[in-house]
């Protein structure tokens, strides 16, 4: 089966792939938007309360948000949902456009 002349395996693949592009890059929008473009470029990713760097495993778009319940692992303060908002809407263009793009490639 194909779905715009692509195979429906490889077309998921690409659709998920789109999402987790989308929501670094909407990830990373929220951090320009709080921190600035200069803010962004440089030092890691804090915890607004207590300061405390964050770890890898704690950055990853929308997963980690969810495995913490929307807190500080550290002091328990509430994540913005801004963040979430951002990491999701860039998720969701992300796999908009991989949708578009194999659409079109059926053409």
């Amino acid at each position: 089966m194909t779905v715009g002349g692509v195979s429906t395996p490889f077309a998921v693949i690409l659709v998920v792939f789109g999402a987790l592009a989308g929501a670094v890059i909407g990830s990373f929008g929220g951090v320009v938007r709080s921190r600035g473009w200069r803010g962004a470029l440089h030092g890691r990713s804090r915890c607004e309360a207590c300061g405390r760097e964050l770890r890898w495993f704690e950055l990853v778009p929308l997963l980690s948000y969810a495995v913490q319940s929307g807190r500080c692992r550290t002091c328990g303060a509430v994540i913005g949902a801004a963040a979430l908002l951002a990491e999701a809407a860039g998720a969701a263009v992300g796999a908009a456009a991989a949708l578009a793009g194999i659409a079109l490639s059926g053409r």
